[in-house]
């Protein structure tokens, strides 16, 4: 028998913790869980979806564990509504707030504010849908049971599958989601122009231009230069005995052993 599902239109909503254009393991998630698409939906207590969601949780609570249901009801950690001052250390934009978070395998559905134009690709959904930004959404409320080998439930709760997110308006991104715009820089051009970019040649600016080469060594192959020529014998002295020796020739100049090259 399948589970009951109950899905839910989320409006009006601050997106936090957003992995929609690829699936993201967190540090909450189980050891060798998979990674999956998520985003976290921030509401104000009088927003008219909180109404909603907490309407499908009690359902599928009762439908799924019966006189069970509410136990699990009084529980925070089993139901996917919680409160933002609840967190240990609180977000950005979190206090005050109430926030469920849902998740998915598959990739949700991503629309623009304009519902008939599609926001694909991994550049334009991270541009579009921001931490911070106002959006909408679809959620599906289900129950979940974590069995061990045996069978025995070791956990169960109710939970939210993410089904899709539409852009609705921009707001202030949560701190650390937004990453500076060129006006947000000053203009330093006439400071770098006036700094004198020759005194400072060589560092990271303007680059000194490269020595020139050393002369390549000779090659081994080449002629070699003739060595001087060996001085004169001197002229036999009177009384020098013996007949003295003709003069040495001049040596020619040693060939080099064959190194294997083609010339």
């Amino acid at each position: 028998m399948s589970k009951m599902n109950e899905r839910v239109f989320i409006r009006n909503a601050r997106l936090s913790y957003p992995a929609l254009d690829k699936p993201r393991s967190s540090s909450f998630d189980a050891a060798g869980a998979d990674p999956k698409y998520q985003a976290t939906f921030l509401m104000e207590p009088s927003n008219p979806s909180v109404q909603a969601i907490w309407a499908a949780v009690q359902k599928v609570a009762a439908a799924e564990f019966g006189d069970k249901a509410a136990a699990i009801l009084k529980s925070a950690d089993k139901v996917p509504l919680r409160r933002g001052d609840d967190k240990e250390s609180v977000p950005d934009g979190y206090a005050g707030m109430l926030y469920l978070t849902a998740k998915n395998k598959n990739a949700p559905e991503l629309r623009d504010a304009n519902p008939r134009i599609m926001v694909t690709g991994e550049q334009a959904i991270r541009e579009k849908f921001v931490a911070g930004y106002y959006v909408n959404g679809f959620v599906d409320i289900y129950p979940y049971s974590v069995k061990n080998a045996n069978g025995a439930i070791l956990k169960s709760g109710i939970a939210a599958s993410l089904v899709s997110v539409q852009f609705c308006r921009y707001a202030d991104a949560f701190a650390g989601s937004a990453k500076p715009a060129e006006s947000d820089y000053p203009d330093c051009t006439a400071e770098a122009e006036a700094s004198g970019a020759a005194e400072f040649a060589g560092s990271w600016g303007t680059p000194v231009a490269a020595p020139a080469p050393a002369a390549p060594a000779p090659a081994p192959w080449a002629p070699q230069p003739a060595p001087a020529a060996a001085p004169a014998a001197p002229a036999p002295q009177p009384g020098y005995w013996g007949t003295p020796a003709a003069p040495v020739p001049a040596q020619e100049p040693a060939m080099p052993a064959d190194d294997g090259l083609p010339f």
